[in-house]
């Protein structure tokens, strides 16, 4: 026979650990996402540092990018771990979402031969910005038949379009007209962007973007681009990230990237991202910059819902 303590307890002990559950489900945003290149550097403890992200990529079909690389992950010693477990998130409700970056014979991977996506995987990134030349540069039609490859590799996986640069139509409309043609099954449309001006007006383009194509956007790569000034990349984010999380239309979004390299501020006038105001991680550990803790904030939790509706 149970004790009446014991019984309280039990019952205390459950409200412990499912208000931490929830406490869990609600912190982290299933659209907020991060890019982590195989470059500049990935160190250990990385992605725990974020406790707002559900999602992340890495420009290829698996994670473990030291099998290929075995400086891509290291810690404070500057040697890779032991234990690789501690370069990926610890949540498992954090996942990796895996990309076919190009096809065979083009772009600026011609010859990369990346295993197929495993099982445990459910959603596959399309292409990445075949509409430029020092990307995965491939020809819409090209594309198209790539892609009924693709879906037949697949059948029971999500499919997200592959994502051009600048939200850009000419590439996308005729990858479409061609893959009606073939019978391409596509499931979300991706694109890049880098805004320069208003927020408003980079929520018009992707509103519009999402309607000319009837499908809802994974954002793929975003950032601000062409300014030194740290604040300003702050205020672009706590703008720009509570639109992005209420809007119907964008299903995911990611930041361009974690970390950059810790280079010396380019006062050429022709630079396109800062990596000093845009980087999210300190160049040397686990540690959110300014603009991190902005990208971290929950902006899907209700307090933060914008009195704009897009």
């Amino acid at each position: 026979m149970e004790t009446p303590h014991l019984i309280l307890l039990a019952i205390l002990i459950h409200t412990v650990c499912s208000s931490e559950l929830l406490n869990n489900a609600t912190r982290r945003s299933s659209k907020k996402g991060v890019v982590v290149p195989h470059w500049p550097a990935v160190r250990c403890g990385d992605l725990d540092a974020f406790s707002s992200i559900g999602w992340w990529y890495d420009y290829h079909t698996y994670p473990e990018i030291y099998e290929s690389k075995p400086h891509w992950c290291t810690c404070a010693d500057g040697k890779p771990p032991a234990d690789h477990s501690v370069c990926f998130p610890s949540d498992p409700e954090v996942i990796f979402i895996p990309m076919v970056h190009g096809i065979p014979g083009f772009g600026n991977r011609p010859e990369e031969d990346d295993p197929a996506v495993r099982a445990e995987f459910d959603t596959v990134l399309g292409y990445n910005e075949p509409n430029q030349p020092d990307q995965s540069n491939i020809p819409p039609e090209e594309a198209a038949v790539a892609w009924i490859e693709l879906q037949e590799q697949y059948p029971g996986k999500i499919l997200v379009s592959p994502a051009c640069s600048g939200a850009h139509t000419e590439w996308m409309d005729a990858f479409l007209e061609v893959c009606e043609i073939l019978g391409c099954r596509i499931d979300y449309i991706a694109t890049h962007m880098y805004p320069k001006g208003s927020v408003d007006d980079a929520m018009k383009t992707l509103k519009n973007y999402s309607e000319r194509y009837g499908k809802k956007i994974w954002l793929t790569e975003f950032a601000r681009r062409n300014t030194h000034n740290a604040s300003e990349v702050v205020e672009f984010i706590e703008e720009f990230l509570p639109r992005l999380e209420w809007a119907d239309y964008i299903w995911k979004y990611s930041w361009f990237v974690t970390r950059y390299y810790d280079n010396e501020v380019d006062d050429s006038g022709s630079f396109w991202i800062d990596n000093q105001a845009n980087t999210l991680l300190d160049f040397s550990e686990p540690k959110l910059t300014a603009a991190g803790r902005a990208y971290n904030n929950p902006w899907h939790l209700e307090q933060f819902r914008p009195n704009v509706r897009d």
